[in-house]
C-alpha cells in the first residue's frame, strides 16, 4: 500500500468516526430513555411519589375529580384504589418487615377467590428397549386461595393531610406496611383462627418435649432433631427454622457439659450463622417468647419450607380517609374522637390469604411437655 493510498485511508476512518461521534452525542438523551437513564428513573419516582401526595391531598379533600385522574379505581366498599407506585411500596417494605411474605411463595389472586392445582405420586421406571411404560396414577388436589380483608387504621393531622406531601406517603407507607407484616406473620405462623397458620393447622405434625419440660429453655438439640425428623426429605431443601430471638439465645447458652466453656450452638465472637443441624434460623418477632408467663402445652418452634405456603396476593391497595370517626386506642378500649382532636383517620386495605399447600409433608413444630 503506497503513502497517498494510505492518507486516504485515514481521512475517511477520521471523518467516519467525527461524523458517528457527533451523530451519538446529539441522540445521548433519547439513549436514556431507551435504555433507562439513572436520571430518568429518578425522575420518574419522583413523578409518582408526587402523584401519591396528590391523591393523599385529593382524598382528604373529597376532590372527586382529582381522586379520579389520579386513583386506579374505586372497590364496591367506596374505598378508593392507591396509584401504582403507593401499592408497590406497600409491597417492598412489607417484605422487609414480614417473615411470611419474604419466604412464602406469593401467588397472585385477581378476583378474590383462586384454586391452585397440586399434583403428586408420579413415579418414574427404566424403560427396556420396545417394553411398554409403566404408568403411575398421579393424585390431584387443590388449594383454594380466599382472599380476606385486613385494614390498617393510622390516626394523622389534618394540617398533615391537608399539606400532604412526599414525606408524608412514605409515613403512611411505612406505617401500613409494618402493620400488615406483623398481622401476616401471626396468621403465617400462629393462626387467627382454627385451622390457620402453621401452630393451628391440625395436619402439621407435632413433637411433643419429655415429662417436665414446660419451659421453652427445656428445649434441647436432641428434641429439635425429632421435630426435623417429621419433615418430609422432599421439603427438606429450602427448610429453616423459626423462633422468637429470645428462645434462640435460651440454646445458644448449652454447653457441651456442665462447667465446661464449650458451647453447643456458637461460641462467643465466632461470627458464624444463625444455624442449627445446618439448617438457617430465621426470627419471627411475633412467636411466643421466653417472657411467657405460662409456656406449659405452648407450641414455640416451627420448622419447615415456606415456599409450601402459599400467600395469595390481590396487589392492590385502598385508601379512605375519614375525618369524623372515632376509633379505639391501641389498649384496645380507650376511645380516640378525632373530630375534637382534629385529626383523621386514614384506612388502608389489603386482601391476602395464606395457605399450607403440604401441611403434613413440609412443617413440624416442637411443643412443651403439659406437666
Amino acid at each position: 500500500m503506497n503513502e497517498e493510498t494510505k492518507q486516504l485511508l485515514e481521512e475517511v476512518k477520521t471523518a467516519v468516526s467525527a461524523d458517528v461521534f457527533e451523530k451519538l452525542k446529539a441522540e445521548i438523551s433519547l439513549r436514556k430513555d431507551i435504555f433507562g437513564g439513572a436520571e430518568t428513573t429518578e425522575a420518574k419516582k419522583a413523578e409518582a411519589k408526587e402523584k401519591c401526595a396528590n391523591f393523599v391531598k385529593a382524598v382528604f379533600n373529597r376532590d372527586l375529580a382529582s381522586i379520579k385522574a389520579l386513583s386506579e379505581g374505586t372497590t364496591t366498599d367506596g374505598g378508593y384504589v392507591v396509584p401504582e407506585y403507593f401499592a408497590n411500596e406497600i409491597i417492598r417494605v412489607a417484605g422487609q418487615y414480614g417473615v411470611a411474605r419474604k419466604n412464602a411463595r406469593i401467588w397472585p389472586v385477581s378476583g378474590w377467590k383462586t384454586n391452585v392445582p397440586t399434583i403428586s405420586n408420579v413415579v418414574a421406571y427404566r424403560v427396556g428397549e420396545k417394553s411398554a411404560i409403566t404408568s403411575s396414577q398421579p393424585t390431584f388436589s387443590r388449594t383454594v386461595l380466599t382472599l380476606k380483608k385486613i385494614a390498617a387504621l393510622i390516626p394523622m393531622s389534618n394540617e398533615l393531610l391537608k399539606d400532604a406531601n412526599i414525606n408524608t406517603v412514605d409515613q403512611m407507607v411505612n406505617l401500613s406496611a409494618e402493620a400488615f407484616a406483623k398481622y401476616e406473620d401471626e396468621w403465617a405462623f400462629l393462626g387467627k383462627g382454627v385451622g390457620e397458620g402453621i401452630f393451628q393447622d391440625t395436619n402439621v405434625p407435632v413433637y411433643t418435649m419429655g415429662s417436665g419440660d414446660t419451659d421453652f429453655e427445656d428445649a434441647d438439640f436432641d428434641d429439635l432433631l425429632e421435630v426435623m425428623g417429621k419433615v418430609d426429605e422432599g421439603a427438606l431443601n429450602g427448610a429453616k427454622w423459626y423462633m422468637a430471638f429470645s428462645v434462640f439465645n435460651a440454646l445458644r447458652k448449652r454447653k457441651y457439659a456442665s462447667g465446661t466453656a464449650s458451647y453447643i450452638l456458637q461460641e462467643p465472637g465466632a461470627g458464624m450463622p444463625a444455624t442449627i443441624w445446618n439448617y438457617p434460623v430465621e426470627f419471627v418477632s411475633v412467636m411466643p417468647k421466653t417472657s411467657l408467663q405460662s409456656q406449659a402445652a405452648q407450641k414455640f418452634i416451627a420448622f419447615g419450607n415456606l415456599s409450601y405456603m402459599l400467600f395469595g396476593d390481590a396487589r392492590q391497595y385502598e385508601v379512605t380517609i375519614s375525618q369524623e370517626a372515632t376509633i379505639t386506642d391501641t389498649d384496645g378500649s380507650t376511645p380516640i374522637n378525632l373530630f375534637e382532636q382534629d385529626m383523621s383517620a386514614v384506612r388502608v386495605i389489603e386482601r391476602v390469604d395464606i395457605e399450607l399447600a403440604e401441611a403434613a409433608k413440609a412443617f413440624a413444630v416442637c411443643k412443651t411437655a403439659t406437666s
